[in-house]
């Protein structure tokens, strides 16, 4: 009965999960545990979504690990800066989107737990963009500038929500090049996901109405 509850709602738990570990990260100074928590139950969320796919899963449960172990490092020893930075993470989440975004195109018939997909991909897609831009800052001294000074994960995270969102309220700035250019790549993306989202919802009304 479990594992056809797990199965069932697999898109909401992890877009449930996805929230929580925005929450978290964009949260200053939660410390380790709540970080470790959240990243590992969107790691289990995510394996639960993509069990179908033996490869993919398997290669989301190595990364999520490993990123599990970088946090817990962290805290203990100085890790080299990309590794500090995020890298790991970056790339957990863009393996998560990618997953993520192959199944809620594709995926017939739509339905009301497949929009949860959506949700949780948004989430995945903004919190890739986050890391990237702390990777970035770490690299490129001045990459960003804030009217605060240094910026942090948190801090990020802000950003690239309100960038995906394109809302852009201008108290933090990219000046480098590389900084640019990823803004701009992931407001595209954020306007490209609302099209996408828009043409899926109308395709689940579709079929209610096909049905009815």
């Amino acid at each position: 009965m479990l594992n056809s509850f797990l199965l069932h709602y697999r898109l909401r738990l992890l877009f449930f999960a996805s929230v929580l570990l925005t929450c978290v990260m964009g949260w200053p100074k939660l410390g380790l545990w709540p970080e470790w928590t959240a990243l590992l139950l969107l790691v289990l969320a995510g394996i639960n979504t993509l069990r179908h796919k033996r490869l993919v899963m398997s290669m989301l449960l190595i990364l999520g690990l490993t990123n599990l172990l970088l946090l817990a490092l962290e805290k203990l020893v100085n890790l080299p800066a990309p590794l500090s930075d995020g890298l790991g993470l970056m790339v957990f989440y863009l393996a998560m989107v990618a997953s993520l975004f192959h199944r809620v195109i594709h995926e017939r018939p739509v339905t009301g737990e497949l929009i949860y997909g959506l949700l949780a991909l948004y989430l995945q897609l903004a919190m890739a963009f986050a890391m990237a831009y702390q990777v970035v800052n770490g690299f490129v001294p001045d990459a960003f500038w804030n009217a605060r000074g240094v910026l942090h994960l948190h801090d990020f995270v802000y950003y690239s929500l309100v960038t995906l969102t394109t809302v852009g309220y201008g108290d933090i700035h990219a000046l480098a090049p590389a900084a640019r250019l990823l803004a701009g790549a992931e407001a595209v993306a954020g306007v490209m996901f609302i099209a996408i989202a828009v043409a899926r919802s109308l395709m689940l009304m579709s079929d209610r109405d096909e049905d009815v």
